[in-house]
Parts: structure tokens; C-alpha cells; sequence
């Protein structure tokens, strides 16, 4: 009798213990994967007096393993500088975060200041507010550039930009 308590108790120690791993190792519903899609790069050349400001932009949409969603902006510029008299009175970046085209997220960057007191300039960048949600597919960055060159009594005008791709 002694012997058949022995080997219950311990095929019913290892099939607890197998219970146990079996369950650790159940995957469960887990948040979406983080992931990032991003425009390629856009170019466009203001004819400013002396050299001629060259922006670089491209826009992304990013998602969190949390599923918050947020769009960013990255800049860069060439041949900038050469202060406000020769440079640029507006290059406000707006930018979107928006879902099968509508809005969710807004917010704009000014940076005429520093591309007219900069020759060059890289690494800028900024971001929306993000949005936390649990609908997937059709988010995207979009957004344009309200700009203004200094002195050439033409005014303003504005560069629509390419969206990122959807994720």
C-alpha cells in the first residue's frame, strides 16, 4: 500500500507540474506588434535670394505594441541661411495623423527661423499627440507646407506633401 501512495503522489506531483508549464506557456492575446511605414523622402527648392533653400521631408506613421498611433515629420535642409533678409518669412510644417482620410491628430512645426540662421540642417523632427486605438488598418501621416520666400513680393504658397503608407 505504501508503494501505490508513493507513485500517486508523485504522477500527481508531475501533472501538476505540467499544468503549470502548459499554462505559462499558452500564448495569450497579445496587443498589435509595434510597426512604422514612412513616405519616402520629398524634395522641393525655394528660389530664394543667393542660393536656392532645398527641404527635405519625409512623413510617418507609426503604432505602438499598445496601439497607440502617431504621426512624425523629419526635416532637413541645404543651402539655407544667409538670415531673414535673403531666407524664407514662413515654412510651417502641418501634419496629420489621420485614419482612411479623416483627421485624428494634428500639429504643425515652424522652422523658417532656423533654416534662414542654418546653411544645413538634419535630425529635425516632431510629432502629433497619439491616439490610442484598437481599429486597425488605414492610419497614415499626411500632411503639407505653408511657405513664404522673404522679398519677392509673390506671397506664400503650399507644398502638399505624399502620405506615408497605411498600416
Amino acid at each position: 500500500m505504501r508503494r501505490s501512495i508513493s507513485k500517486i503522489v508523485t504522477t500527481a506531483v508531475a501533472g501538476s507540474t505540467l499544468a503549470v508549464a502548459a499554462v505559462l506557456t499558452t500564448p495569450t492575446s497579445a496587443s498589435a506588434a509595434a510597426t512604422s511605414k514612412c513616405s519616402g523622402t520629398q524634395h522641393k527648392e525655394f528660389d530664394t535670394i543667393g542660393f536656392n533653400l532645398d527641404v527635405y521631408i519625409n512623413l510617418c506613421v507609426h503604432r505602438t505594441s499598445g496601439n497607440n498611433y502617431y504621426a512624425k515629420a523629419h526635416i532637413a535642409w541645404k543651402d539655407g541661411g544667409g538670415g531673414l533678409s535673403t531666407g524664407m518669412d514662413d515654412v510651417t510644417v502641418n501634419l496629420r495623423l489621420e485614419r482612411h482620410d479623416a483627421d485624428y491628430k494634428t500639429a504643425s512645426g515652424r522652422y523658417n527661423g532656423i533654416m534662414n540662421l542654418y546653411q544645413d540642417g538634419s535630425g529635425y523632427a516632431f510629432s502629433t499627440g497619439s491616439y490610442s486605438s484598437s481599429s486597425t488598418g488605414g492610419w497614415t501621416a499626411d500632411g503639407n507646407v505653408h511657405w513664404d520666400i522673404n522679398n519677392d513680393g509673390a506671397g506664400g504658397g503650399t507644398w502638399s506633401l505624399t502620405g506615408s503608407p497605411a498600416i
